[in-house]
Parts: structure tokens; sequence; C-alpha cells
């Protein structure tokens, strides 16, 4: 199937997770079950994936969130009190399966291989039959081997994960199988620069974007006003490979700036979500799932989807999940979702969508929501700080109906005598857009948000 759904009419009707107009539920449905299914394990963290940071503060975190899967590999467990609130419900794993220690150099995957003793626990659960990660590089595909899993939603090879995620690739694909795509140059020697800058600055008079060919999180990316900014920056980029350049966007020229979750299958792309990015000083902090999208700004979604997933098809990545990030834009009268960022793998809105799809169904209504990470300045957070604080804010099982805030991710990083940095990962669920904005302001209570 497409985006669209089947032509023969559905058995059941639309769940109460679907985005209207937008979700492909037949095809989400399978996949939330096959996340929920007991043989199944999970590493949910993309750290194996170019670009990924893992700093020594807060490696320890990968892996963590409120989830549907039962068996995950993760660099620790989250706290008891935060775990046991998830529990309530039915948002924790049953077995946490992680490497000890965990290190801030390795991918978890890498990691675990290592391990014989962790490897041998995880064989001798006898009710595992499949594993789904987030990124397959060459050491998750060689894990998956060593456990005798079969893949559950990540097939495709781990070469095309790589070429799948290279930005020029994705940008010199664009023409040939019909999808809008911000253009972009390579600069191998300030003379290349020096053209492509002057080539791109025009397209909107604001100078360019210098970035690497693979990053992840909005890692990496740099505005370059001028040409001798733009030196400047070449200068401190070119060690780590190909630089590209891109014509900056004005905010004012992006009526949505958009990512597209979803699963690419042999009939085309299968959305979950098509989600407006949160970005806050250049970075990325989560993504919000709303119900006003018009059938126009869907449509354009969706042809530039169908072109991306035709390219996808062609390299061999199919039955998997992948997302989009890009701008909706109205040049000479034209709507259109002009593509950005390949993020072919399990992008870090889908998690929480399962989330958010499951306590859609057990409150029995549907709901606007938002993922998103805050960093936090003020007394060190746990569990029960956030409980108080926040109040009947917090999301509970008894009132899930209300809405509410689910704390994902929660631990401290940084301790300066009273004071400390935490690192919040929130779900929000709310009943529109006015509760949602209500329920971030919540937020503050918590301490000092920073940006």
């Amino acid at each position: 199937m497409t985006d669209d759904q089947p032509a023969a009419a559905p058995t059941s009707p639309a769940p109460l997770w679907e985005q209207p107009g937008i979700t492909a539920w037949t095809v989400a449905r399978l996949f939330l079950d096959a996340l929920r299914r007991a043989d199944t394990l999970v590493l949910p963290s993309a750290d194996g994936d170019v670009g990924y940071l893992i700093s020594a503060l807060g490696h320890e975190r990968r892996g963590h969130g409120a989830g549907v899967s039962r068996s995950v590999i993760a660099a620790s467990e989250p706290s008891a009190e935060l775990l046991a609130y998830h529990r309530t419900m039915g948002l924790a794993p049953t077995r946490f399966y992680c490497p000890v220690p965990a290190s801030h150099t390795l991918p978890l995957s890498q990691a675990v291989l290592e391990q014989e003793a962790l490897l041998g626990r995880i064989r001798a659960d006898r009710s595992l039959e499949r594993m789904l990660v987030a990124f397959k590089d060459r050491s998750a595909e060689l894990l998956m081997e060593r456990l005798g899993l079969a893949p559950a939603y990540c097939a495709p090879p781990a070469a095309v994960y790589e070429t799948a995620n290279d930005k020029l690739g994705f940008a010199r694909a664009a023409a040939a199988h019909g999808f809008a795509v911000v253009e972009m140059e390579t600069a191998n020697d300030p003379q290349a620069l020096a053209a492509a800058f002057a080539s791109l600055s025009r397209q909107y008079g604001r100078g360019c974007v210098l970035r690497r060919r693979r990053g992840a999180g909005g890692h990496g990316i740099h505005h370059a006003r001028s040409a001798a900014a733009a030196r400047r920056i070449w200068q401190r980029l070119r060690a780590g490979g190909d630089v590209l350049v891109a014509p900056y966007v004005p905010a004012a020229r992006v009526l949505r700036d958009v990512a597209v979750h979803g699963i690419v299958t042999t009939d085309g792309f299968a959305p979950l979500a098509f989600a407006d990015q949160l970005v806050r000083n250049r970075r990325f902090r989560g993504g919000r799932v709303s119900d006003d999208w018009t059938a126009e700004e869907i449509a354009a979604v969706r042809n530039t989807m169908q072109g991306v997933a035709r390219w996808l098809r062609d390299l061999g990545y199919v039955d998997a999940p992948a997302g989009v990030d890009g701008f909706l834009m109205r040049e000479e009268g034209v709507l259109r979702f002009v593509a950005l960022d390949p993020n072919i793998r399990l992008t870090g809105t889908t998690l929480p969508w399962t989330v958010a799809a499951t306590l859609s169904e057990a409150a029995g209504r549907r709901f606007v929501w938002q993922v998103e990470s805050f960093r936090i300045i003020g007394t060190a957070l746990d569990f029960d700080q956030v409980r108080r604080r926040l109040g009947e804010d917090l999301l509970s099982v008894a009132r899930l109906d209300r809405g509410g805030i689910l704390p994902s991710v929660l631990s401290t990083t940084i301790h300066v005598g009273a004071l400390a940095a935490s690192h919040l990962r929130a779900i929000l669920l709310a009943h529109d857009r006015a509760h949602l904005d209500f329920l971030r302001s919540r937020i503050r209570r918590l301490g000092i948000l920073m940006p």
C-alpha cells in the first residue's frame, strides 16, 4: 500500500491514534504490534549512525525512554522510581540488557558484541526470535548474526543504511526520482567553495549553510552570511571529510518546518505521523503532532515522500522505518514539501509515537501531542521531585483521558554546588494546541529551561 489506505473497505474502524488524513494506519498497526511482541528485542539507540554524539556526560541514557517493547538493549537501566511509574501504564520493558560497564566511546551494538556473558544471557532467552535496531551499521548487523535473531523492520543491509543517509546522494537523487530537495553542492577546495557560495547564496539572499555529508540531530550545521565566514567554517569542517554547501532558507519563507515519520513499503511511503519540528537555538529538540494539517499540505508532503520512497526502493531499503526533514514552502503559487535531511532509520519521534498511540487506546480518545528534550538548571532532579512539582499535570494512569506530562527520560549530568544540570525528555499529551502550550509552560516548575 501507499500512504493512502487500501481500496477495499477496511474490516475495522480507524484507530483513535490516527493523525487524520495522514496515518497509513493498516501499516502503522502492524508496526506497532511488532514492537509489542514478546519475541522482539529492540535496540532503540541510533548511536551507530555517523554524527550521533556519544559524550561522557549522559551516554548512560542511550536506550532509555517510555516504550511498548518488552526486551530492550540500553546503556543502563533507568532509575527505579521512573521505571515503576512507566510500568503503571505498561510502558516499560520487563528485561533490560546492558553492557557493564557501558562505554561512551562505543555504540551499544559494539559494546554488547564485546561482552560474551551478555551475549550468552540474551541467547538464553528462548522467547526472543526477532530484533529491531534503530540504525544498522556493521556492528549491529554482526550482533543480529551472533544472536541468531531475524530482522524486524530492519532487513536492509548495513551498507544500504550508509548509502541512504548520505546527504549529497539524497540531494542528487531528487531529479531522477521526482522529489523536491534543497540544492546542495560539495566544496572540496577553496575555489569550489567560492563558486558554490556565490551561486547558492543568491537563491534567498541570506548566505549559505555549511555541513558535512553525514550528521544527525542537527549537529554540525553552520550558517555563513558571507564568503569570508564560509571560508572560516570550511577550514574547520574539511578535516572531517566532504563539506556540503546549501542555500540558507530564511524562516520567513517557510510555512512549516516538517519532520515526516513512516515505513517504506514495496508500494510506497506509509506515514505514521507528520510533525512540526521543535528547533531551539538551531538544535533539534523534538516534534509536535497535531490535527491541523490542510489537504493541500498533506498532498504536498505525500508527493515528495513517494519520490523519496522510489529512491529508497531502488537502493534496496524496504520494509523499514524512515524519516525526512524539510520545509513546506509556497513558490510561484505552488505549495511544495522541499526535502532537506534524510533520516533513514528509526527516527527519534517514532518510538514516542508508539507511546502516544498506546496511551490514546488506553484513554479512549485522540491526543494532540509532542515529544521534547529540555535542559534544566536548578536542583538535581529525580522522579519524586518531578512528581511533586508537576502535581496534577503529571500524566496519571487514573485519569489518562485528561492528558498530561509523561517524563520519558530523566537524568542529571552536572553538579556545581547546590545547582545541577538535568536532562528531561517528555511526551506531552493534550486535548488541543492551547492545552499543549499550557502543559509545556508547566515544565518551568522544574527549574530554569536552557535554550
